[in-house]
């Protein structure tokens, strides 16, 4: 099975002498063969595989499977159900003599030696298994996605009289939509399951200069923060030294723009952390600043 590392005989299609699937009590399926009921699937374990979501597996001919596959659903005896999305007409032979207030239509796929076969379209009174919850982690990573980072205003100084060899100070206006921190709204993906809040905080602000020279114009530089705001008697806490002057350049200016990169963390509304080791984020402005830079004139 492609992503778990078994290998299993086929899995025929369904016949008239197959047995017959029923729903459990304990929303597992059933296997009742004349007149004998087991439970193929036992959960166990701490972790799914093959694309699975949540953290329980299941046994099958000796092997740990995935009880949940996001695209196949749940497991019971060697194959998945998920519900048909959308649900055939009432009018379709594979209703038989069931009705939609009786319960779904559900795809089945079975484990093959490479990796699964579909079964077809099966009824069922109720689902085999519930969707487990979604890790925290994963809703936590969604949470993430909806964060919104305000267009950046960037600036220097000297803006306009910069000279080669001397240091331009460089800054982001403090907007807290720019350079944050900035959280999502609480997250919740799973009824019953946990609300997330993810939040970003400055790492860095990665500045680039297009300086039009050599097989690589554009050249980085970082600044551990968002910059001090520009004061006669202030020390600059971004700033850089440009070697030549901008007058080769389109509009004889240097260009600069830059990215932001941040720390990511997470927590339930119940404030629990979660653990986002891994997880970076960034995120790329699109304003730019242009910065002419004279030759030092030295006067006789």
């Amino acid at each position: 099975m492609t992503g778990v590392g078994l290998t299993f005989a086929v899995v025929p299609s369904a016949s008239a002498d197959d047995p017959v699937i029923t729903p459990c009590a304990d929303r597992t399926i059933c296997v009742s063969d004349h007149g004998s009921t087991t439970i193929p699937g036992s959960a166990g374990g701490t972790s799914g595989g093959g694309g699975g979501s949540g953290g329980s597996t299941c046994t099958w001919q000796g092997h740990e499977v995935p009880c949940w596959i996001d695209n196949r659903g749940a497991f019971s005896a060697g194959c998945y159900y998920i519900e048909s999305v959308p649900q055939p007409l009432a009018t379709e032979t594979v209703w038989g003599t069931h009705t939609s207030q009786e319960g779904k239509i559900y795809d089945k796929s079975c484990i093959l030696d490479d990796g699964f076969v579909p079964n077809g379209q099966v009824f069922l009174a109720q689902p085999v298994a519930a969707r487990p919850p979604r890790p925290a982690r994963e809703v936590a990573r969604d949470a993430l996605e909806t964060i919104k980072v305000g267009e950046p205003v960037l600036r220097a100084a000297p803006a306009t009289d910069a000279v080669v060899g001397s240091p331009v100070w460089l800054w982001v206006e403090p907007d807290r939509n720019v350079i944050g921190p900035l959280s999502s709204p609480p997250l919740r993906e799973d009824p019953g399951g946990p609300e997330v809040v993810a939040t970003v905080t400055l790492k860095q602000v990665v500045w680039t200069v297009d300086d039009g020279t050599g097989a690589h114009p554009f050249q980085e530089f970082i600044c551990k923060d968002s910059g001090a705001v520009f004061s006669k008697n202030g020390t600059p806490t971004c700033s850089h030294l440009f070697t030549q002057s901008s007058a080769r350049m389109k509009d004889k200016a240097y260009t600069l723009s830059v990215r932001f990169d941040w720390w990511v963390t997470a927590r339930t509304t119940g404030n629990t952390p979660i653990d986002m080791t891994g997880i970076s984020w960034s995120t790329p402005g699109t304003t730019v600043l242009s910065v002419p830079v004279n030759e030092v004139q030295v006067l006789n």
